[in-house]
C-alpha cells in the first residue's frame, strides 16, 4: 500500500512538471541569482522591512506549504536556515498565482518580495514574483524523524542530512575541526603535502588492505593503510615538519569505531621525539576544544571528558600489571595469554603472536575502562616495527596513544631512522607474514633506501578525525560523523 501510494504521488509531480513544460516554463533552469542568503536576511530584517522596494530575492528549498483561499505560506530554507513567505492572490500575477498548483514540499524556488512581519509576530517575506528552480519528483519523507534504523539513514543520508538538525551540525562540526587543525599545523611550521593513495605496498602500519589491479601497468596496487612511509621519505628529502589529512583504507569490519574507509591526519616532525609530541597533542586537543566548543570539558554520553592540560599520564605495561598482575616485558610464555584470553571470555586473534595478544586483552580488556583523555605509553618493541626503542629500556617503543572513552584518539612514536635495524624488524614482519599474518609489514625496498641516503632524528603523530568529532559532537558512531559511511545496498525486490 505504501508503495502505491508512494507511485501515485511521484506519478502526481511527474505531471506537474510536464504541466510545467507545457507552459513553456523550465522546471531546472541552469542561472539562479539571489540578493541574500536567509542569514544574512535575517540580521538585515529590521531595514529590509522598512524599505518598500521588492528588492529582496533568497533561493532554497520548501519545506511545506499551507494554503488558506487566496493566502498561501511556504516554508524556505537553504543553507543557512528558515524564512517564511507569504503568497498573496493581489500580490502576484494571475500566471504565478496559478502556478501555486504545482508547487510542493520538496522543490526549489526562487522568491522575490519584501520584508513583513505577520499578526503572529513572524518576520515574512511577502512575494511579489516567484519561479521554479527544481522541480522534486520523489516526496520527502514525512516520519524521517521517528526513524530508528541508522542503514537506512546513512543509505538515504542527504535526506537525513536534510531532515535531521543534529545530523547536520555534527558534519558541520567535522568541517570546523579538519579546518582549525590544518590552519593550526600550518601556523606551528608544518607543510601540507599530499601523498599517494594508489601504492604498490601497504605499509606504515599493521592492517588488511584492499588491493585492487592496475589494467595499464598490468601490476597490483593497494588502498593506502596509512601515509606514514611517503611522509618520512619527505624528511629524508629535506623537509622538517610534513602532515597531509585525508582518507585512509583498510579491510576490517564496520562497528560503532570504525569504518573501511575513514579520515586521517597524520605528520612527521624532524629533530623531536614522543615526548615532545605528548606536549603537542595536549595542546592541540585544549585549544582545538576551547576555540571551537568554548570549553574543555566535553559531554560524552553520561560522562564529562577533560581535555584541559595536563592529561594523565600511565605506562602501558603498568596497565597490566595493575589489571593482570602480569609483567608483559618478562613473560613471553603465549600460553600465560591464553590462559588469560579463556578466563576473561575474549577473542582470541586470529594469529597468536606474543603482540598481538597483548594488544588483544588491551582493546577488550583495558582499554574500554579508560575513560578520561589519557596518554598510554612505552609499549613492548614488539608492538611496532617502526618505532625507535626507548634510551631507557630496549624492550620498549617510545610510542604513546591518547586514549578517552575507550577509544584511541591518536598514534606516536620515536620513528625508527636506523636502516639496518629497520630492515633487520621487517625482515621478521616478513616471514611473519609469510606464515599467515597478514597484517604484518611488507619489505619497502623504496621506503629502506630512503633510510639509506640518511633520515634525520624524528617523531610521527596522527590523529583519526572521525573519532574526535564523535566525541566533540557527542555522536553515537562513527558513521555520524561521515558525509556517506559504507552501507550495504538496499534490496530491491
Amino acid at each position: 500500500m505504501a508503495n502505491e501510494r508512494l507511485e501515485e504521488i511521484m506519478r502526481s509531480r511527474t505531471d506537474k512538471r510536464q504541466q510545467l513544460l507545457d507552459l513553456k516554463q523550465d522546471p531546472y533552469p541552469a542561472e539562479v541569482r539571489r540578493t541574500h542568503t536567509v542569514q544574512k536576511l535575517a540580521e538585515d530584517f529590521k531595514r529590509i522591512k522598512q524599505d518598500k522596494r521588492p528588492v529582496v530575492v533568497v533561493v532554497g528549498r520548501v519545506m511545506a506549504v499551507r494554503k488558506h483561499g487566496g493566502l498561501s505560506f511556504v516554508d524556505l530554507r537553504d543553507g543557512t536556515g528558515n524564512i517564511q513567505l507569504q503568497m498573496v492572490k493581489d500580490e502576484l500575477t494571475e500566471e504565478q498565482y496559478e502556478r501555486l498548483k504545482l508547487l510542493d514540499a520538496g522543490d526549489f524556488i526562487q522568491a522575490a518580495g519584501r520584508g513583513m512581519v505577520t499578526e503572529r509576530g513572524v518576520d515574512t517575506l511577502l512575494i511579489s514574483e516567484w519561479h521554479f528552480l527544481a522541480k522534486s519528483i520523489r516526496p520527502l519523507p514525512s516520519n524521517w524523524h521517528g526513524l530508528k534504523d541508522q542503514e537506512q539513514r546513512m543509505r538515504v543520508r542527504e535526506i537525513d542530512l536534510l531532515l535531521n538538525e543534529e545530523a547536520r551540525k555534527v558534519i558541520e562540526l567535522r568541517s570546523q575541526v579538519m579546518a582549525w587543525l590544518r590552519k593550526y599545523l600550518i601556523d606551528d611550521g608544518y607543510l601540507e603535502v599530499s601523498t599517494p593513495i594508489l601504492e604498490t605496498l601497504a605499509g606504515g602500519t599493521a592492517a588488511k588492505p584492499f588491493k585492487t589491479h592496475h589494467n595499464a601497468l598490468d601490476m597490483p596496487l593497494y588502498l593506502r593503510i596509512a601515509a606514514e612511509l611517503p611522509l618520512k621519505r619527505l624528511l629524508a628529502g629535506g623537509l622538517e615538519k610534513v602532515f597531509e589529512m585525508g582518507p585512509r583504507f583498510r579491510n576490517e569490519g564496520v562497528d560503532r569505531e570504525h569504518n573501511p574507509e575513514f579520515t586521517m591526519l597524520e605528520s612527521q616532525w624532524a629533530y623531536a621525539d614522543y615526548e615532545d609530541l605528548m606536549d603537542f597533542t595536549e595542546e592541540v586537543m585544549e585549544k582545538m576544544c576551547r576555540d571551537l566548543l568554548g570549553k574543555t570539558d566535553i559531554t560524552w554520553r553520561q560522562e564529562t571528558l577533560a581535555f584541559a592540560r595536563p592529561m594523565k599520564r600511565v605506562k602501558f605495561i603498568d596497565l597490566f600489571k595493575t589489571e593482570f598482575d602480569l609483567d608483559i616485558l618478562e613473560e613471553k610464555n603465549l600460553s600465560a595469554y591464553e590462559r588469560i584470553i579463556a578466563r576473561e571470555g575474549l577473542d582470541r586473534p586470529k594469529t597468536a603472536n606474543y603482540g598481538q595478544m597483548i594488544d588483544a586483552l588491551f582493546k577488550q580488556k583495558i582499554r574500554p575502562k579508560i575513560v578520561q583523555p589519557t596518554m598510554v605509553y612505552d609499549y613492548p618493541i614488539e608492538m611496532d616495527p617502526l618505532a625507535k626503542a626507548s634510551r631507557q629500556d630496549k624492550r620498549v617503543a617510545e610510542k604513546f596513544h591518547l586514549v578517552a572513552a575507550g577509544m584511541e584518539l591518536n598514534k606516536c612514536y620515536t620513528e625508527q631512522n636506523d636502516p639496518v635495524e629497520q630492515r633487520r624488524v621487517l625482515l621478521e614482519q616478513e616471514r611473519a607474514r609469510e606464515a599467515g599474518d597478514e597484517e604484518a609489514h611488507q619489505i619497502d625496498e623504496v621506503f629502506l633506501k630512503s633510510m639509506e641516503y640518511g633520515m634525520p632524528p624524528n617523531a610521527g603523530w596522527s590523529l583519526g578525525i572521525d573519532r574526535v568529532v564523535m566525541i566533540l559532537a557527542n555522536a553515537a558512531t562513527l558513521r555520524d560523523t561521515m558525509t556517506f559511511p559504507l552501507v550495504k545496498p538496499e534490496k530491491i525486490e
